[in-house]
């Protein structure tokens, strides 16, 4: 595995909530996307990514002790990445209760661990996994949205809902005083495949077609760096964050 991520403030925000990491050794990749005031949303998404690869390295070990517990009817990998989730959830809402101005903090988080051929994929919030095969592009994650849970991932529907006032209300994040339920979900890699993690300072404006063709026929680096500056050309407001990992 080879992977590479970029990430850009883009052209509004003063300060960028989003966080990467690559650890091809381990066959790592984390997309994280903050929120919250006064620097809230980045310190939400570096502690979240911090206890993810932490969690993971720890399980990685069969004498982890599954302090959170596990499901004894799933694979190991889903529960790994289950239980880092959930430990990431749990350390971002204490850090938010312990210090007033942290308060309501919270991060979308998307992370990909690539496991004896297989792609385990753990997603809360609206960061997007994808893979690209050939010449087609799926959508994995769903979106915890609100308007998704009304209108679906249906890519037409998607596209008509861009400039919806409410495509931004998260359902589920990081942080939460609730436990977050985290998607987990696997599918099988092949060699040549590509997988692209994004917040959605890329997708709200980068279309899936367009993201599928700029990733092809280049390395990681410059597919990551096509795609952010495919983001800013095309308008972005948010910042802007991708990893591309090759098989």
């Amino acid at each position: 595995m080879t992977g590479a991520g970029r990430t850009d403030t883009g052209p509004v925000r003063t300060a960028n909530e989003d966080h990467w990491h690559v650890d091809a050794a381990r066959g790592l990749f984390i997309v994280a996307d903050g929120m919250g005031g006064h620097q809230a949303g980045e310190v939400a998404a570096h502690l979240a990514v911090a206890e993810v690869v932490a969690d993971l390295v720890a399980s990685a070990g069969d004498a982890f002790a599954w302090p959170l517990g596990c499901e004894a009817t799933l694979p190991r990998p889903v529960n790994r990445i289950g239980h880092a989730l959930r430990r990431a959830n749990d350390a971002v809402y204490a850090a938010g209760v312990s210090d007033p101005a942290l308060v309501g903090m919270g991060t979308t988080l998307t992370v990909l661990l690539v496991d004896d051929g297989q792609a385990v994929i753990g997603s809360v919030g609206d960061s997007r996994a994808y893979l690209v095969r050939g010449a087609g592009i799926e959508l994995l994650t769903h979106d915890d949205t609100w308007l998704a849970s009304v209108l679906g991932n249906d890519g037409a529907r998607e596209a008509a809902a861009r400039s919806h006032p409410m495509r931004h209300v998260l359902t589920s994040v990081i942080g939460a005083r609730e436990p977050a339920r985290p998607e987990v979900l696997t599918r099988a890699v092949q060699p040549g495949d590509i997988l692209v993690l994004a917040t959605d300072g890329l997708h709200n404006v980068v279309d899936d077609e367009s993201i599928g063709r700029l990733v092809r026929g280049c390395g990681p680096e410059a597919a990551a760096q096509g795609l952010v500056e495919a983001a800013l050309a095309r308008g972005t407001t948010d910042n802007v964050t991708v990893v591309v990992v090759h098989a």
